[in-house]
């Protein structure tokens, strides 16, 4: 399934409404991490809808996620 964040085949079904009414399902991609539902707004689950901005364009392993760690609290 395509992914429609990274447009890349990447994308399964996560997840159904747990209640069995099939009322929402969850989607989530192995390459970008996107996850979604497939009751979104159009805006963000139809890539042809979706602003440009938010579309993963880089590879994931060019991109260098740095998370500063606080210091540690002396007790």
């Amino acid at each position: 399934m395509k992914c429609v964040r990274c447009l890349h085949d990447t994308a399964r079904l996560l997840t159904k409404a747990p209640d069995g009414s099939g009322a929402w399902e969850m989607y989530a991609c192995s390459r970008c991490n996107f996850t979604w539902r497939n009751t979104e707004e159009d805006e963000v689950i139809k890539p042809e809808l979706r602003d440009k901005e938010f579309q993963f364009t880089q590879e994931p392993e060019d991109l260098q996620i740095l998370v500063p760690i606080a210091p540690l609290k002396k007790k």
